[in-house]
């Protein structure tokens, strides 16, 4: 057997799991495992969450709405799919409660493991504190542009809390415009920034061995079920098409504000369904049902859900994230199985301008019946993206991290 000759840490402040940046984590993990290096982890969790990519022993978990820490886990966005607290609400006392549970766990896990390497999610609060705690170890910082959010929405907590990440060793961003960002909040060293881009689970997002049609065109939305998503305009455009043989999935929990509105945008129209689904590998199994994935996101950092439907065959229609544009490149938006539709303006980083929305949703519409029409035609188009497409999976992303961590070691 291989000799173990490397000890990770990977850190999150929030569960490794049901979010963009929670299955990152997790996805990175499991990846990390083939080289055979010995991983602990530091994660938040709450209501008897259970997460097995570890043995319970390589675990130091802070357990939320428990005698310790009363109150939910702190979410990096404001809407989570599960209950959650928002860092701009919480009081000094609060703060003071979550820094002493992670610093307990995090002088923990450094007395029994002493990692070599620590990779540390989100540039926000914890990765802070952790440089704090392992002022000699390696720490790669990996940011997923909520805490980019976080920053400009809540200077004042950024400035009292997060005055550590500049001197992290190195930083994973999504994009060279997120490097941008990263400079320009945090005061970090361009050089220290590696643009590593995003992956998808190539054992979960995969194309089916026969695409099935059915007497239905099956477009589907999958995310947060918030405004910042789109998904109200989505609703009104997909009723505008007047088309019969269209069904629209939305898989998402809303909260309560948001189900009482959702309810009222889709009204009597049994064409459209609202569900959630219990995990990635079920997210997969519903993708590969679905003919055309519909992402009309007004923030992302990356927009990693588009690359996955792409993965499991589907045509997508997205707004133009940059980020998820220059990753994917001029050949695939050349070929047409991606249509992206301009944002409108934005304030407040995920607001649009109202003014704008008539136009984004005419467009949003023609790109919709674009795709509709390749449908339509059956037109097949992985034969020749499909390797391409597969560049972006977890196995090349963590391939990729593993020859940068091997480089500053």
């Amino acid at each position: 057997m291989e000799m173990i000759d490397m000890k990770i840490l990977h850190v999150i402040a929030q569960l490794p799991s049901r979010t963009g940046s929670g299955v990152y984590y997790s996805n990175m993990i499991e990846e990390f495992k083939k080289y055979n290096y010995e991983q602990k982890v530091v994660f938040g969790c709450q209501d008897e969450y259970i997460w097995k990519i570890l043995e319970h022993e390589d675990q130091y978990p802070v357990v939320f709405k428990s005698k310790e820490i009363p109150f939910p886990i702190a979410g990096m966005s404001d809407v989570m799919p599960y209950e959650n607290t928002l860092y701009s609400s919480m009081t000094k006392d609060m703060m003071d409660i979550w820094k002493n549970a992670f610093r307990k766990r995090l002088e923990k896990v450094k007395k029994e493991f002493n990692p070599d390497i620590i990779f540390s999610h989100h540039l926000w609060i914890l990765t802070s504190l952790v440089r704090e705690i392992f002022p000699n170890t390696k720490i790669i910082g990996l940011c997923h542009n909520t805490d980019l959010r976080q920053a400009k929405m809540n200077p004042r907590i950024k400035h009292k809390y997060v005055d550590k990440i500049h001197e992290l060793d190195c930083i994973f961003s999504a994009s060279e415009q997120q490097k941008d960002e990263i400079v320009k909040i945090y005061g970090v060293d361009r050089y220290k920034i590696v643009d590593v881009g995003g992956g998808f689970n190539q054992n979960i997002f995969y194309p089916p061995k026969q695409k099935t049609y059915t007497d239905k065109i099956r477009l589907v939305f999958c995310a947060k079920i918030d405004p910042s998503k789109g998904i109200y305009e989505l609703i009104e455009v997909y009723k505008s098409l007047g088309l019969d043989d269209l069904t629209l999935d939305i898989i998402g929990s809303p909260d309560e504000e948001n189900k009482k509105k959702i309810e009222e945008y889709i009204k009597d129209d049994s064409s459209i369904k609202v569900y959630n689904v219990r995990d990635q590998i079920a997210l997969g199994n519903e993708l590969r049902g679905k003919d055309i994935f519909l992402m009309p996101s007004y923030y992302e950092g990356l927009g990693l859900m588009a690359i996955e439907s792409l993965a499991c065959g589907l045509y997508v229609v997205t707004t133009e994230i940059e980020a998820l544009m220059t990753l994917l490149g001029e050949e695939i938006k050349d070929s047409g199985i991606i249509k992206y539709v301009p944002l409108p303006r934005i304030y407040d980083i995920d607001k649009p301008v109202k003014e704008d929305l008539p136009e984004f949703k005419e467009n949003l519409k023609g790109a919709i019946l674009t795709q509709i029409d390749k449908v339509r035609r059956k037109e097949a188009f992985h034969n020749e993206m499909e390797e391409k497409i597969k560049s972006f999976s977890w196995e090349g992303l963590v391939d990729n991290m593993n020859h940068i961590i091997r480089t500053i070691l």
